[in-house]
């Protein structure tokens, strides 16, 4: 190789190595500057922010349908029990003489009206009558005559419940109410118990209950409650789910005939 060729050949190598060695200068290194870090951390904020508002938004929902569907689920059952017992008001089986004939004379006993509650509202109660095997709370009546006793009981540690005989029902029930349908001469009207002075006038009953829900500040507070027949409303500010409960029951074995006065002739 000639002394030319060598000469070249060392100067590019020589050219090549400088330029491999030449430190980066600030102007080609790439990095963050503190604006553009401070908008990246703000963005990831928000999207923290989104996601824990995301988060909240659905553990609230599901605590207030959770709590939804404990009280429907609980107060649909106790209106059930509730009806299906009130109805048998005055039944006597066809194979058993009485002295009161084809039904009892006395299907209701021990009406009350506006009894204070404590941790709930001034409430009502009653005793129904019928003949059965056995009571509310599995006891087989002496004499044939099952007698149930509906009213609000207080409780220590929560709110009240409605019991039968003693036995617990529903719990979480505020207002327990009814009215009886007496046949007058202006028509069918309710009234209180108070205001039931002949049972052969009674035709029918209105029941209606309030329940809350378990947990507590799944809604909004300060709520007003109304539709517990005529009482109410009723104020709240504990967050908790409330629903009211009515149902009309007609009663078909009261067997005393009304006054001839109120009867209908044609």
């Amino acid at each position: 190789m000639s002394n030319l060729s060598s000469k070249r050949i060392s100067k590019f190598n020589t050219s090549m190595g400088k330029k491999l060695m030449k430190p980066l200068s600030r102007y080609n290194t790439k990095a963050f500057t503190l604006v553009e870090m401070m908008v990246a951390m703000l963005i990831g904020l928000i999207i923290i922010a989104g996601i824990m508002m995301l988060f909240v938004s659905s553990k609230q929902t599901y605590r207030l349908n959770t709590a939804m569907s404990h009280v429907h689920d609980n107060g649909r059952f106790a209106m059930n029990y509730l009806v299906s017992d009130l109805r048998k008001a005055g039944w006597v089986d066809s194979d058993i003489v009485t002295a009161d004939g084809h039904s009892l004379a006395a299907p209701f006993d021990g009406l009350k009206n506006n009894v204070a509650v404590t941790g709930g509202k001034a409430s009502d109660g009653l005793t129904v009558r019928y003949y059965g095997e056995e009571n509310c709370i599995g006891d087989m009546p002496a004499d044939g005559i099952v007698q149930n006793q509906y009213q609000l009981v207080s409780t220590a540690d929560s709110l009240p419940e409605l019991k039968c005989n003693g036995a617990s029902l529903i719990k979480n029930v505020e207002s327990f109410q009814i009215r009886y349908g007496v046949l007058t001469a202006n028509g069918l009207q309710y009234v209180t118990s108070d205001s039931v002075s002949d049972i052969s006038l009674l035709q029918t009953l209105q029941i209606a209950f309030s329940v809350a829900s378990d947990e507590k500040n799944v809604i909004d507070k300060n709520v007003s409650l109304n539709g517990v027949l005529d009482e109410g409303p009723y104020v709240f500010n504990d967050g908790r789910y409330r629903k009211v409960f009515t149902s009309t029951i007609v009663l078909n074995n009261n067997g005393h005939q009304p006054p001839d006065s109120l009867l209908v002739s044609e």
